[in-house]
């Protein structure tokens, strides 16, 4: 799908990329210059930029620069985020319409990896740092996702990263969705099933950065913990949700999500994966069935 391709602006002071929403992006030469300068730059550059009927103008301002931020506050732009090494300022142009552009990211992407060895035991880890700290709650690895990385590989990373097991993804089972409020950072959660690439009777190398401990429980010691008893939301989830999903795999009864990795060759659209549920398996003797409907239907006629 070809991008819709917007005039560039060559008149401005300041120069700058047209993006495919028709908005200017100020090249790093733009903000080569004293605050006086750059100030009057600025104003001359985004009226021009108004008269074009361009929709908006992003700063892209580093910490070397910052001295400049001040200088476009005051000329009605405003933060879009910040990273680590530049902030991000916007202006949206037409004043006959509201800003559209996007908000700025405000979701984290979270992982819980299922592990099961050949004993029906689930690997879990008691926490050194955060609301479970010192409450001797065995739990599955849980962990965030990095920039590039997708939801698998971050579920065996963080396995590895604190247990010295060695895992490769299986299924995405559930996704819980957290928004406690417009003004809060989002968060989604990804419960992975993995399988064992290590051995299963290999010592556990425990991360004491991030832990207390880490073993193979029994599935029924884990789910008898009276943590999951717990009147919090957070218990109720696991013991409503989570849980019976974790069971429905590990009978078997339920397949998860797939993962079909996506191709990487495109460098608009980059790397991607798209998660869809798995083929339902044909019982035999559901087909066996099918088969002897028609007789069925036949031998009614003839006692007609």
């Amino acid at each position: 799908m070809a991008d819709r391709m917007f005039p560039a602006s060559e008149r401005a002071p300041m120069e700058c990329d047209v993006d495919v929403f028709n908005g200017c992006k100020v090249l790093p030469s733009g903000l080569d210059h004293a605050p006086n300068d750059f100030s009057k730059l600025l104003s001359d550059s985004v009226s021009l930029w108004k008269a074009e009927g361009r929709t908006s103008v992003w700063l892209f301002i580093p910490n070397d620069k910052a001295d400049l931020i001040p200088i476009a506050l005051k000329q009605g732009f405003d933060y879009h985020h910040a990273k680590p090494g530049n902030a991000a300022l916007i202006k949206w142009l037409p004043e006959d319409t509201k800003s559209m552009i996007p908000l700025a990211p405000f979701t984290r992407v979270g992982v819980g990896a299922v592990i099961f060895n050949s004993r029906d035991e689930l690997l879990c880890v008691q926490e050194c740092n955060g609301p479970l700290r010192g409450l001797g709650i065995w739990k599955i690895p849980t962990g965030s996702a990095d920039p590039g990385e997708n939801i698998g590989r971050a579920a065996e990373r963080e396995v590895w990263e604190e247990t010295g097991v060695q895992t490769a993804f299986h299924k995405v089972l559930l996704i819980r969705h957290r928004y406690p409020s417009p003004t809060s950072t989002c968060d989604l959660y990804f419960v992975c099933a993995l399988h064992l690439k290590s051995d299963e009777d290999k010592e556990l190398v425990v991360d004491e950065t991030e832990l207390d401990a880490a073993k193979w429980v029994s599935y029924k010691d884990y789910l008898a913990q009276p943590c999951w008893g717990d009147t919090s939301t957070m218990a109720r989830v696991y013991r409503e949700e989570i849980h019976p999903t974790i069971g429905a795999y590990r009978s078997g009864e339920f397949q998860g999500l797939t993962r079909v990795v996506g191709d990487a060759t495109d460098a608009k659209y980059g790397n991607h994966c798209v998660y869809k549920p798995c083929a339902a398996p044909v019982r035999p003797i559901t087909r066996l069935a099918s088969l002897f409907r028609p007789l069925s239907a036949l031998r009614r006629l003839v006692r007609l």
